[in-house]
């Protein structure tokens, strides 16, 4: 009996374009499962790092009076207990010689018992008052070892007077925890009094403690828990403590699994793709197979079995590859001195089954159209010399795309209409149904937009390419099915990418106007008394750009609380604030006040209040409501004629530009430091500050950081793209191998048929780029008004710095994916085209 031989569909290597997306996929699921592996393990490290030397938390709720005490409160008593202490949250502030500034570290009372000395990595415990030990994150962001001296200023001392201590100990670190943690401070019984006041710690409602070795946490637990203690051991303590910690990072968690869907999705276009038109090229040998007696089943199992090798092959490789990444950054980390010692990758179980389960679910679901379509090729397509042309009408998928993209919208804009209305969860839940609904459509209507696209796009880059630009634009039209695919893989990273340009952008610039709206003025210092050169002092300070003087003080207006009115010149206003404009209507007589402050004190626009005044007369003081300004804002002469002598003095001030030589490199945060510093010195009395400024810039910051972290994550996307065109490309030399040989015989050059490639990238890329910067724009204004839309005016931005890059980036992709196919074109022999068959 004659040995039985395999079907083969497709040469492995013709899949090399489909293994390598899958494996980047793949190694992103990897990456993103051992990401959160570091950080629930880091969380945990963390938490028990609390706990250390403790076997139970015992929690007991103080009375007012225990809470009011000034002597230490004595610990509770549980039967089986061996040790007690208290479970810390002070912070001590300490400074060096090594270390100007000081540093705020977290306390930590060691365990009394003889062990605790063996957790130290150098020295001994403290013996007397005056000695500390802290762990290797204090000691280094002190700049001390053992035998320095650090010091607890008289501002952050229990008795207000300066204290010394002598480092005798170092600590550990938490371990394996990649954050670090906050810095700390251990302390003992012989310094807890010098450290932490007279109460030595004592008042907290949660203790810590051991229990004789061969005893059981867990019984002693379950038996000492009454009414007033609850009491439990610390792996449930541990345990609660991570997974309340890992509910904070559930946002972050979902964003990143968002991007995980993504790069998947992408990956699945780029493989269906591939499958698709290996299929249709090998179409004679399909129907050669069924002729010779082939059964549908048989061709299914081949493709089946094609696509569980791709599958498997491109999981395996991306495993592998996101496990060494991961390893490759934490060994960065620790070159860097980011980490206190070389970390492991954490493998788990999830980080190896998920991404090949990813991969051969992704490779297996996108090979099911392809699989059909070869299922269905007729035996008498063998004889046919080429295969049957493609229609090109609407059909059914085409129908239920349209459908799609008219629900979709209708539903985007009903969200972002109820989000502005002030319903605000069912509004943005919609409208994040109505886009991915939309979105959908777009993409099934995509190979039916593809001609007429690539047609208009392609008339305008004719007029550049000349004759390889023509062709390029005939051979994307005549097979707008394979040129769908892959501009789907590109329509998803330029939606997305110009989707969250415009939303961070729009959402910085609402949020600044509103900021500008409420807090028009970066610095407004108040006191109960000034020296005479207040404003030169803090004018004199790195980063400030103007300084003027006001004033401020209280008038009745009816409420439950006094008006607070500030009283500046239209000059000071000008030059310190946000919206100069509204110094225009600082008139005499005239108080501005923003919408919700009038809604507080019961007053209308336009509305004349009878203020009595300083000289015991009746004044009239019109409203006149300005955005939602946070202040009410007279002149210097209404204010005198209100209050007269019971003023106090106010200083409004304007940062200098970010950017700028007189900015420099000083944070928001830093310059409001430096001028709460400045206003300890003499002359100053009950300073208040209120820095509206250096509020703007942290949100200007918090979304830069947020849009450069997506755009790091879709530009994985993009680089699946990317290999999708180059996928596309390298088929279709393939596919034209004939024609591109009979090309060659006509006379055309090689560098003809590079330039031909290359113009079908840069069409291929301009027309997902543009449909995607479309698209993205609308969704981005849509989206970013359904969230923001119903606790702000949204002001829209288009960043078009941004959605140029986006355009050029995707232009380049395309550039550069015909590199390859482009030469592999070039390097046909005209005498090819002599020969038949595939």
């Amino acid at each position: 009996m004659a040995r039985r031989t395999p079907l083969k569909l497709t040469p492995v290597r013709r899949h090399f374009a489909a293994v390598l997306t899958i494996a980047l996929s793949c190694a992103f699921v990897a990456i993103m499962v051992l990401a959160g592996n570091l950080m629930q393990a880091s969380l945990a490290s963390q938490a028990s790092q609390s706990y250390d030397g403790a076997d139970l938390e015992i929690s007991r709720p103080l009375s007012d009076e225990q809470w009011s005490s000034e002597q230490p409160v004595a610990a509770p008593e549980v039967e089986g207990t061996e040790e007690t202490w208290p479970l810390l949250s002070n912070f001590v502030q300490l400074t060096s010689g090594g270390s100007e500034s000081g540093s705020f570290l977290s306390a930590a009372m060691l365990p009394p018992d003889a062990g605790a000395e063996e957790s130290l990595t150098e020295g001994e415990l403290p013996a007397a008052s005056d000695e500390v030990v802290l762990d290797t994150g204090a000691a280094e962001s002190l700049d001390v070892s053992v035998g320095d001296t650090v010091t607890l200023p008289a501002d952050f001392s229990p008795d207000g007077k300066e204290h010394s201590f002598t480092v005798t100990g170092l600590a550990p670190t938490a371990e394996g925890s990649v954050f670090g943690g906050t810095p700390r401070v251990l302390i003992s019984e012989v310094n807890a009094a010098a450290l932490l006041g007279p109460d030595e710690g004592t008042l907290t409602d949660t203790w810590l403690a051991s229990v004789p070795e061969g005893t059981d946490p867990a019984a002693v637990a379950e038996s000492a828990s009454t009414d007033d203690l609850t009491v439990r051991t610390v792996d449930d303590a541990v345990q609660e403590a991570t997974s309340d910690l890992m509910e904070g990072s559930a946002a972050l968690g979902l964003m990143l699994a968002v991007f995980v869907v993504i790069a998947l999705f992408t990956s699945a276009v780029v493989i269906a793709n591939t499958f698709a038109v290996t299929i249709a090229q090998r179409t004679r040998s399909l129907a050669l197979l069924r002729t010779l007696g082939a059964t549908r089943s048989q061709v299914r199992r081949v493709v089946l079995r094609e696509s569980l090798l791709v599958g498997v092959l491109g999981a395996v490789v991306g495993l592998v590859g996101g496990h060494l990444v991961v390893q490759a950054a934490l060994a960065g980390a620790d070159g860097l001195g980011w980490l206190d010692g070389l970390m492991l990758v954490p493998v788990s179980l999830w980080s190896v089954l998920l991404p090949v389960i990813a991969g051969v679910v992704i490779t297996l679901v996108a090979s099911l159209a392809p699989m059909r379509s070869a299922t269905r090729v007729a035996p008498l397509q063998a004889l046919r010399p080429e295969p049957p042309s493609q229609r090109h009408g609407l059909g059914a998928r085409g129908v239920l795309g349209i459908a799609a993209i008219v629900l979709g919208v209708l539903a985007l804009v009903g969200g972002t209409l109820l989000s502005m209305q002030g319903v605000a969860s069912l509004g943005v839940v919609l409208a994040m149904a109505g886009g991915v609904l939309s979105f959908t459509g777009v993409l099934l209507v995509l190979i039916v937009l593809t001609r007429p696209l690539s047609s208009l796009i392609g008339s305008l880059m004719n007029r550049v390419g000349g004759l390889p630009a023509k062709v390029a634009s005939a051979n994307v039209a005549r097979n707008p099915r394979r040129s769908a695919a892959t501009i789907a893989a590109l329509l998803i990273g330029t939606t997305l990418m110009t989707m969250m340009a415009v939303g961070a952008r729009t959402a910085e610039s609402t949020l600044t106007s509103e900021l500008d709206s409420r807090r028009p003025i970066d610095l407004v210092v108040s006191a109960e008394e000034m020296p005479k050169d207040a404003a030169e002092q803090i004018t004199a300070i790195d980063g400030m750009d103007t300084v003027h003087p006001a004033a401020r003080g209280d008038i009745e207006v009816g409420a439950d609380e006094p008006m607070t009115l500030y009283g500046a010149s239209p000059e000071a206003v000008r030059d310190t604030s946000h919206r100069p404009a509204m110094a225009d209507d600082l008139e005499d007589g005239v108080v501005l006040v923003g919408y919700e402050r009038a809604e507080q004190f019961g007053v209308a626009d336009g509305e004349t209040l009878q203020v009595e005044g300083a000289d015991g007369a009746t004044h009239e003081l019109r409203v006149q409501v300005d955005a939602n300004l946070a202040m009410s804002l007279v002149s210097p002469a209404t204010l005198e004629q209100l209050v007269g002598g019971a003023s106090t003095p106010v200083l409004l001030g304007d940062f200098a530009d970010q950017g700028t030589t007189e900015r420099a490199e000083v944070e928001a945060y830093s310059l409001v430091d430096a001028v709460n510093e400045q206003t300890t010195t003499e002359g100053w009395s009950d300073v208040s500050t209120d820095a509206g400024g250096a509020e703007r810039e942290m949100y200007g910051q918090i979304l830069n950081i947020l849009l450069g972290i997506v755009i790091g994550l879709l530009a994985v996307a993009v680089v699946v793209a990317l290999v999708g065109v180059a996928n596309t490309l390298s088929l279709g030399v393939i596919e034209r191998t004939s024609e591109n040989a009979l090309l060659r015989a006509l006379g055309t050059t090689r560098r003809q048929m590079r330039a031909m490639l290359g113009w079908e990238g840069i069409l291929l890329a301009l027309v997902g780029a543009v449909l995607g910067i479309v698209i993205g724009s609308v969704y981005g204004m849509l989206g970013i008004n359904a969230l923001l839309g119903s606790s702000f005016p949204v002001s829209i931005t288009i960043p078009w710095g941004q959605v140029g890059l986006v355009l050029l980036l995707a232009v380049l992709a395309g550039g550069i994916a015909s590199v390859l196919p482009g030469r592999a074109a070039a390097r046909t022999a005209p005498a090819a085209a002599l020969a038949g068959g595939e």
